[in-house]
């Protein structure tokens, strides 16, 4: 068995989520990971609505060991050179133990920014090339060979940027991907790949392609992280942590009509695709919709797309996405389903009394 990294994503309120962060260095947690949302198309979600680098930062500041990961940010909302400004700064002060997740952009948290989204069309996969491009040159620049760059969406003339990073040559940058156009940037120009919600053989799938573009891109097989966000609830009781997680389950893959049409879901998949044309067009969301498509998607296949059980069974599960070649899995627990955070504490409990152990057994 090759080994694993096993991170934890900071969710829950504001204060919550800080906590969470700090007990994960001292559970024995490789990671912690905190979202970047700012809008939604429902009330009631400030539980995770907060800035991500500031609570990283807080975070960093009562931790010494974890690394920490935005998961995602978007090249929407955020200039590359901010990005490398902070992302510098933080990896010193933090002692080389920060990363960058990023994604091409989410809707809901850009839509309502017309001066951004109508300026020109978005091309999110194109733009996100484009930042990345810019973010590697800034980090990369010194005076004698500044970096210029000319794109459709950034332009950079003669810059140089003297704090490096602590990292060498830069912190790592994962890049969240579902579609063939973004598989094939992670697979060019990234130093890992952190998607979500996936089932092992369609990880697999995904990741083998993605191999292949970096082998063809000239990449080392050890250029690329094989990492995955995935919803979690680990409860003694088995029974009930698959009936919790397949709501979450459902949810994540209403989201994802990709995978659904991956698994054999053709008609489910086109539903979902309208659900989320709807979402994009509609404010606020039509809340009839989304419940009549949650019921058709099977309870079996929601807890597949997630890890959940008891202890030994998400020990099983996570070997199948290793197996898979997954290298670091972060884990989402109930955050949004759990109020009273019972579940919550329980699957990070279970986490640090048995997986994570398991797991760093393997390692030694």
């Amino acid at each position: 068995m090759k080994q694993v990294s096993i991170g934890l994503v900071a969710g829950g309120y504001l204060q919550e989520a800080l906590e969470y962060g700090i007990r994960a260095e001292k559970y024995g947690f490789d990671l912690v990971a905190a979202y970047d949302n700012l809008f939604f198309w429902t009330q009631g979600a400030a539980y995770d609505s907060w800035e991500p680098l500031t609570l990283l930062t807080m975070i960093m500041s009562r931790t010494r060991r974890v690394k920490l990961m935005t998961c995602v940010i978007d090249p929407v909302r955020r200039h590359p050179s901010m990005v490398a400004h902070i992302v510098s700064t933080l990896d010193n002060l933090a002692k080389g133990r920060f990363a960058v997740g990023i994604g091409a952009g989410e809707i809901a948290n850009f839509g309502p920014l017309r001066d951004l989204v109508e300026r020109k069309p978005l091309r999110l996969c194109s733009r996100l090339r484009e930042f990345l491009i810019v973010l590697y040159g800034l980090w990369n620049s010194t005076m004698e060979q500044p970096f210029s760059f000319d794109g459709e969406y950034f332009r950079v003339r003669n810059a140089f940027y003297d704090l490096k990073p602590l990292t060498v040559p830069h912190p790592p940058v994962l890049v969240g991907a579902f579609g063939p156009s973004m598989r094939r940037l992670v697979g060019e120009m990234a130093d890992g790949w952190l998607p979500t919600t996936y089932t092992p053989e369609t990880y697999e799938k995904h990741w083998n392609e993605i191999k292949s573009i970096g082998k063809s891109a000239g990449r080392g097989g050890d250029a690329i992280v094989p990492a995955l966000k995935q919803h979690s609830v680990v409860l003694r009781d088995g029974d009930k942590a698959k009936e919790e997680a397949s709501v979450r389950g459902k949810v994540n893959l209403v989201v994802r009509p990709d995978l659904l049409r991956a698994l054999g879901y053709r008609d489910l998949a086109d539903k979902a695709s309208e659900f989320a044309y709807h979402r994009i067009q509609t404010s606020p969301l039509d809340q009839g919709t989304k419940p009549r498509i949650l019921e058709m998607i099977p309870t079996e296949l929601a807890t597949r797309a997630s890890i959940c059980g008891t202890p030994d069974d998400a020990i099983e599960q996570i070997e199948e996405f290793i197996k898979a070649g997954v290298r670091l899995l972060v884990i989402h627990p109930n955050y949004e389903i759990s109020p009273r955070r019972t579940s919550v504490n329980e699957t990070i409990e279970n986490y640090r009394r048995k997986i994570l152990p398991y797991f760093a057994e393997l390692r030694s």
